[in-house]
């Protein structure tokens, strides 16, 4: 819970008429303003990134190489080895089934997110906290990152829910093993290491880096040619990603590229193939994507300071994906968290401006359209396409656009860099009044109903009740 929010906190039938209309709105939208039944840009239509999921794990299955070239058509298998051997299931379905079957999964850890978030700010487990969390996760589906998880089969809302769901629950010996399965998938989530070290969460750090070393050796164990070739090699080639300066890569590298591309500085352009990709030399790289990440981090440890372990994780989980070299939109899933936190702020809240950070974060995470004509016969469909605030166009010949790019071409960041300046411009100048290691948590919203319970923090012998 986070500290000082009530303990007993339920969902109003307000709150509750206001959710449904908005997730029947999203409903509508998604069938009718981005045509659902289209074959390829409708909702349902892509599922590419599933394909190599399932790809991997039949490489795996059939002994071939999983990075020595495509795996399905052109696309490359860029997780780990021991992600091959968890996509292993999705070889036994029909892909007919095992879409189904994903999307369900998919809007299930949405629901589950947004579920945990509400256990942990307090609100009551009852039917109107149930229907309330089923709402929200369909209004959700509007979000940029969450939609296009959807349309491609992506893997990160199962990460964030697996992250979340291990954080946020009672005090465990097995604290930290979700963070290392996360980050034993994909690498991103190892970032929360360094968020455990910078709170002093060293028995979940020890767990979850044991938990990761243990996924490398199951790697290495069935695939050692193909460990060696990714721990060795493969981890350094973000280009395998995609251009470090498409409009897509929502991170502080991405962000710099688009902007030396978009103001045409040649001094760092390299001709790739048929087209010129710019780049941010490593010290600029390394500079900014620096200070975003302390300042993150420090957010960070002041939301933990203050007993909002929710706000700290979901700090931390924005800032990851601020630092990777390539960050995809659908990377951003922590923006689900952090809406849910400004929805309880506002809620809590009694100022004239308390709907602003709902506002703040909606706008640059919803999943516009825009109408793209020629290309490919997939691009000639005669209706908007979905895509993130990042993606609006650049090539507009007004001067005020120089004014904008600079803003929407590095949303997801600039959320990141707001979120956490508020945080730290607005914490207690006094010092916590007493020092913090592990958590004092709850017993996980996933795992038990709202009953009173007690947790220990590491550090102290005597018991804190804590009520969910």
């Amino acid at each position: 819970m986070q500290r000082g929010a009530h303990a007993d906190n339920g969902v109003g039938t307000v709150a509750l008429t206001l959710s449904a209309v908005a997730a029947v709105a999203v409903l509508v939208w998604h069938v009718f303003a981005l045509p659902i039944q289209n074959g390829y840009y409708g909702l349902f239509g892509n599922n590419v990134d599933l394909w190599v999921y399932r790809a991997g794990g039949t490489a795996l299955l059939d002994g071939h190489g999983l990075y020595t070239g495509p795996v399905f058509f052109e696309m490359e298998f860029t997780y780990t080895p021991f992600a091959a051997l968890v996509f292993v299931p999705l070889t036994v379905m029909s892909f007919g089934v095992t879409e189904i079957v994903w999307w369900l999964a998919i809007f299930a850890a949405v629901a589950g997110i947004v579920w945990c978030c509400l256990r942990i700010l307090g609100y009551a487990n009852t039917r109107r906290t149930w229907a309330f969390t089923a709402l929200l996760a369909v209004v959700c589906t509007a979000f940029e990152p969450v939609r296009t998880t959807i349309w491609l089969g992506q893997i990160n809302v199962f990460l964030v829910l697996l992250v979340l769901w291990d954080l946020t629950r009672a005090r465990s010996a097995m604290r930290g093993i979700g963070v290392g399965i996360a980050a034993g998938i994909k690498l991103t989530p190892g970032f929360f290491l360094v968020y455990l070290a910078c709170t002093r969460q060293w028995r979940t750090w020890r767990v979850a880096a044991a938990t990761l070393a243990a996924t490398v050796a199951a790697g290495a164990l069935v695939r050692p040619a193909d460990s060696w070739s990714y721990w060795g090699q493969q981890i350094t080639r973000s280009g395998r990603v995609g251009l470090v300066d498409s409009p897509a890569n929502q991170s502080v590298n991405g962000f710099l590229a688009q902007l030396l591309r978009f103001y045409d500085v040649q001094r760092f352009s390299t001709p790739i193939g048929n087209t010129t990709v710019y780049q941010p030399p490593l010290w600029l790289w390394l500079a900014v994507t620096g200070s975003v990440a302390a300042l993150g981090m420090a957010a960070a440890v002041v939301a933990f300071q203050r007993h909002n372990e929710l706000l700290a994780i979901t700090l931390t989980g924005m800032t990851s994906a601020c630092v990777s070299p390539f960050s995809w939109g659908h990377h951003w899933v922590w923006l689900v968290p952090l809406f849910v936190l400004t929805l309880h702020h506002a809620r809590a809240a009694r100022t004239k401006w308390r709907f602003l950070p709902v506002v703040a974060v909606s706008i640059p995470s919803f999943c516009w359209w825009w109408n793209y004509w020629g290309g490919p016969a997939q691009l000639e469909a005669p209706h908007p396409i979905g895509i993130g605030f990042f993606m609006l166009p650049r090539d507009v010949p007004e001067w005020w656009i120089h004014l904008l790019v600079p803003l929407y071409a590095g949303c997801y960041p600039l959320i990141l860099v707001t979120a956490a300046t508020c945080v730290l411009a607005t914490a207690r100048a006094a010092a916590p009044s007493h020092p913090r290691s592990e958590p004092r948590l709850r017993p996980s919203p996933l795992d038990t109903p709202a009953t009173p319970a007690t947790a220990t923090t590491e550090n102290s012998s005597a018991p804190t009740s804590v009520r969910c």
